[in-house]
């Protein structure tokens, strides 16, 4: 009989340990203890979605973030009836979204549609929650890390947006 660890066939403990090692190639758990990024990858979920597919909508209560593992993700936002392309997100670039959904409960301001088809790895608030109560020595950085990486997303979706926008719409001052 083979133990789980032991599997050929690709079982439990290699499946984690997989995850745990795509989580250690990301930033917001680089320097983590192992111990946190074990108990996360435990309590991540993994999700696949087709190419086409909604995976979450604008305006819908959000509870996780997700981290993508292979593909590439649309992220949309609805204005006045239009839809908006802000960033094309990839396993190659930027790997994650939906990151302030860890710390608070809010609304998705945004929509993502798999551009590809996609692979995901999602953590929910719950389990962040659960790991950071268990390290919370740790808290503080990651905290501070999911800040600075929706910093980096605001400039990039910013400079994306203004590198697009009309030569109409631009002004060096403001209208009265």
């Amino acid at each position: 009989m083979n133990l789980p660890e032991q599997n050929p066939d690709g079982g439990p403990m290699d499946k984690l340990t997989d995850t745990q090692e795509f989580m250690n190639r990301l930033y917001i758990f680089s320097g983590a203890p192992g111990g946190v990024v074990k108990l996360f990858a435990y309590l991540a979920k993994q999700e696949t979605y087709t190419k086409g597919q909604l995976i979450l909508k604008g305006g819908d209560p959000c509870d996780r973030c997700f981290l993508i593992m292979s593909g590439k993700v649309d992220i949309h936002q609805h204005y006045n009836g239009r839809r908006f392309h802000l960033q094309l997100l990839s396993s190659d670039s930027i790997n994650y979204f939906g990151e302030l959904a860890l710390l608070s409960e809010f609304n998705w301001f945004f929509s993502a549609r798999a551009w590809t088809d996609v692979t995901l790895l999602t953590i929910s608030r719950e389990a962040f929650s659960k790991v950071m109560e268990r390290y919370p020595e740790f808290y503080q950085t990651m905290v501070k890390k999911i800040i600075k990486l929706r910093i980096n997303r605001f400039a990039d979706q910013s400079a994306y947006l203004l590198d697009h926008i009309s030569p109409d719409a631009w002004r060096e001052d403001p209208a009265e």
